[in-house]
């Protein structure tokens, strides 16, 4: 006898090859019925035997297509209809992410193998896709995930193109982007005026001029790159003097994990991150005679090393040297997207333009992770991540959390998921805010939400603080900096708490108007309590002092009682003496906690960075001084300051100055230092708080040797350790 059975599935279910699969399995087990996307998510009805619906449900949950991601699968019995055959129905509109919305997609394998197959109609086409990759977030326009909803709705399909967007049985069903060379987007390479330069293949082309020595900005997925070649330390120095970026390192693209491992060290769960869908950018150890020059990685003996994600890619690195790729930006302004917005560019950072006529509806800058062993640090959460959600411990009302001013990105939660925006950038520049503004109301759109309640930092000067009481009729709650590192953390592990929560962090505001950064906090759902931090010192003229990590030095110096003479020669006596009047005065000499400031000073301690051209500059060179070298901690104090329990490393600081130690050494054992003081009080607040669970969290702990000594110190005390994987 038959029955029929209604699945409603949700997660990321839309644009990913599903239902022609849900079909396939249809088809395979003599299942009657449809299948459709709509606001519900995946609808299908299954009409069929007992036995071929048991094996038809056990096929839909447990063999999806490789990017699909379900999150639930409901299921409910209906009357049979004595319906035959199976077929695939037109969307339902929707307007939110319900049935989930795919990220971009690296070129998937059988791509790759039409895209040099010389008998193939799609030989060397740098824009062929199917269900199972190519553009996805970038290109949508709005939900559901059809072709005219995107930017290929111009592009009408030739009749070869259509017939396999028709058929359920091919591999490009239903494949949004579809398109081949008669029907398809077109290259066009330009020159530094903008005029169109008559080629017979652009691809050809611009692989000539990069070889060269040229600049040229590449339109990708989520925005152009400016690309030169990695092995020309003459085009390298050309990019940082256009680009003002002299010590900040470039990423590279190789053409293959085999060329990678020419240049680099890759251990077999960074392989796997390289070759993932996401196909993000992988720090990498360099080896040690490395054949890139050192203007691509000036600071450390590592690159952000990633693999070709679109077939263009793979045109432009086909036997070919590895290419930077950096994004197309100016120092703290959102990736370039469009053509308009390219032109200041050439001629200036840009000799040539290899554009495309496919618009970009998202720009997405490139996703970064890194390893500290075995621990997946993310750097920068962007293309091949986003928008997929984080599943929450428990259900809330839908919540927009605007983010700091610094590295931004903001998150909408609905029902049980958070859903956090591509990388945003720093909040400085107006054109940062636009892209802001644009991106917050483009996910509630997505989401179908209007957030009653608006989380913000509780700096009172950040643009998305403004951002967030601006918007009005909601009810704005400020959140600590520092506490919100940890409940992220929290909320990624599915935690509950309480815990002690370690926030090692640049600049936060806190809640007694000083800026914190050297954290210790007890937290649950509820809330949290500062119980200690490390110890504070003033930051002569303010945010200034993050670029200009010597004025740490001469604060700490001058705060532990050490002679400031040993700065003589790396700022002038009139620079020192004004400083020393601000921070006597208590004139724009804030107090801090700050890990990352204690970084700082301790690194123009060594004497490897007196003015940063980056943030974090100053904290880089210290770490990648401290690569190969061994040694002992040195002495910290830990006691009590009123309520809390502060934290003091001016017994380390003395032993540096001294002088009787090898920087390298010394900056390794800096590193040990952080480690076993913070992890004594940890022991010390367990005793006190009767917790033995650690959350890491903040910018400082994207240092992968602090973050694993740290780690390590911790385990050996018996704590249970939580950091990020998923979020940055």
């Amino acid at each position: 006898m038959k029955k029929r059975r209604r699945f409603v599935v949700n997660g990321c279910v839309q644009g990913v090859g599903f239902r022609p699969a849900v079909f396939r399995h249809a088809e395979s087990c003599a299942i009657a019925g449809f299948v459709s996307n709509t606001p519900l998510g995946v609808i299908i009805e299954a009409e069929g035997e007992e036995e071929a619906l048991a094996e038809f449900s056990q096929r839909i949950t447990g063999s999806p297509p490789s990017q699909a991601i379900i999150s639930s699968c409901i299921t409910e019995e209906l009357l049979a209809t004595g319906e035959t055959g199976f077929s695939i129905r037109s969307s339902e509109r929707s307007g939110d992410l319900l049935a989930g919305m795919p990220a971009d997609i690296a070129t998937c394998s059988q791509c790759m193998a039409e895209l040099f197959d010389s008998s193939d109609r799609r030989f060397k086409y740098p824009f062929l896709n199917c269900t199972d990759c190519g553009p996805r977030f970038t290109i949508i326009r709005e939900l559901p995930y059809d072709r005219e909803r995107t930017s290929m709705h111009s592009f009408g399909m030739c009749p070869a193109c259509q017939r396999e967007y028709a058929d359920p049985r091919d591999r490009r069903f239903d494949a949004q982007p579809n398109a081949c060379a008669v029907c398809g987007p077109g290259l066009t390479l330009l020159n530094s005026s903008g005029d169109k330069i008559q080629t017979d293949d652009p691809v050809v082309e611009t692989k000539r001029l990069l070889e060269q020595g040229v600049i040229v900005a590449i339109k990708g997925l989520g925005g152009y790159h400016l690309c030169c070649s990695a092995h020309n330390s003459s085009a390298l120095n050309t990019l940082r003097q256009r680009k003002n970026r002299p010590h900040k390192a470039f990423a590279v693209m190789f053409s293959s994990l085999e060329q990678i491992r020419d240049y680099c060290r890759v251990s077999s769960i960074e392989e796997k991150e390289l070759v993932s869908p996401a196909r993000p950018i992988v720090v990498l150890a360099l080896l040690a005679f490395s054949k890139l020059p050192v203007l691509v990685s000036p600071d450390t003996h590592d690159v952000g090393a990633f693999l070709p994600y679109t077939p263009l890619h793979h045109l432009l690195l086909e036997k070919s040297l590895p290419l930077v790729m950096t994004s197309c930006n100016r120092s703290e302004e959102p990736i370039v997207a469009t053509e308009e917005a390219l032109v200041p560019f050439l001629g200036t950072i840009a000799d040539y333009a290899l554009i495309h006529n496919r618009p970009i509806v998202r720009r997405c800058d490139d996703s970064v992770v890194a390893y500290s062993g075995e621990k997946r640090v993310v750097l920068r959460r962007s293309r091949g991540f986003v928008p997929y959600p984080i599943v929450l411990l428990k259900e809330g009302p839908p919540i927009l959390a605007c983010g700091a001013d610094q590295k931004n990105t903001f998150c909408m939660t609905r029902g049980d998921k958070a859903y956090l925006s591509q990388y945003i950038g720093d909040m400085v520049e107006y054109t940062s805010h636009l892209f802001y503004g644009e991106s917050v109301n483009d996910l509630m759109k997505l989401l179908g939400i209007d957030p009653a309640i608006v989380a913000c930092d509780m700096h009172p000067d950040y643009h998305s603080t403004r951002y967030a009481h601006a918007l009005g009729k909601r009810s704005v709650v400020p959140v600590q900096h520092h506490h919100a590192h940890i409940a992220s953390c929290m909320a990624e592990n599915r935690i509950q708490g309480p815990v002690i929560g370690i926030a090692f962090d640049g600049t936060g505001f806190g809640t007694d108007g000083s800026i914190w950064g050297g954290e210790f906090l007890v937290v649950d759902l509820k809330g949290f309590r500062r119980v200690g931090r490390l110890k504070q010192y003033p930051m002569p003229g303010g945010e200034e002092a993050v670029m200009h990590p010597v004025r740490m030095a001469l604060s700490v110096l001058k705060t532990e009682g050490l002679e400031v003479e040993k700065l003589s020669g790396r700022m002038s006596e009139k620079e020192m003496g004004l400083l020393f009047s601000l921070m006597e005065k208590g004139i724009n000499s804030p107090l801090t906690s700050s890990a990352g400031r204690l970084f700082d000073a301790v690194s123009a301690f060594l004497g490897f960075c007196d003015t940063a051209s980056y943030e974090g500059q100053a904290a880089v060179r210290l770490q990648a001084n401290a690569r190969g070298q061994t040694g002992e901690p040195f002495a910290y104090d830990l006691y009590s300051t009123g309520d809390l329990l502060e934290l003091s490393l001016g017994p380390a600081i003395r032993e540096i100055v001294a002088g009787e130690t090898a920087a390298s050494v010394c900056a390794v054992r800096f590193h040990e230092t952080m480690a076993q003081a913070a992890t004594a009080m940890c022991v010390q607040l367990r005793e006190q708080e009767k917790i033995g669970h650690v959350v890491l969290s903040g910018g400082v702990f994207q240092n992968a040797l602090l973050l694993e000594r740290t780690i390590s110190a911790l385990l050996a005390k018996g704590f249970v350790v939580y950091f990020h994987s998923l979020v940055s």
